[in-house]
C-alpha cells in the first residue's frame, strides 16, 4: 500500500471512528488535505479533535493496524499524513 493510500484509509477510518462525517461535511476543501492538523494547536486550526480524541485514535491505530502506540509516538500523530509516516515504519520495523 502506497503513502497516498495508506493516508486515505487512516483518514476515513478516523472520520468513521470518531463521528466527524458532518463536522468534515462543513470545513472548506481546503482544510481536507492529509497533512491538515487533527488537532487545534496555537499556530494552526486544524480538526479540532481533543484528548479524548487523541485515545480514540491510538486504540484505532493499535486495533486497525496492530501497533503498539507509546507516550513518546503522541506527538507525531497530528494529521493523516503523519500517522500514515509512522503506521508505515511500524509495520516495517523502521520505529
Amino acid at each position: 500500500m502506497n503513502n497516498e493510500s495508506l493516508e486515505k484509509e487512516i483518514f476515513d477510518a478516523i472520520v468513521e471512528r470518531m463521528g466527524l462525517a458532518e463536522v468534515i461535511a462543513e470545513l472548506p476543501p481546503e482544510k481536507l488535505a492529509y497533512d491538515t492538523p487533527l488537532f487545534e494547536s496555537m499556530d494552526s486550526e486544524g480538526i479540532a479533535l481533543d484528548s479524548i480524541d487523541a485515545l480514540e485514535l491510538v486504540v484505532l491505530l493499535q486495533e486497525k493496524y496492530g501497533i503498539t502506540v507509546l507516550d513518546e509516538d503522541m506527538s507525531r500523530l497530528v494529521s493523516a499524513a503523519r500517522i500514515a509516516e509512522f503506521v508505515a515504519e511500524k509495520k516495517t520495523g523502521g520505529v
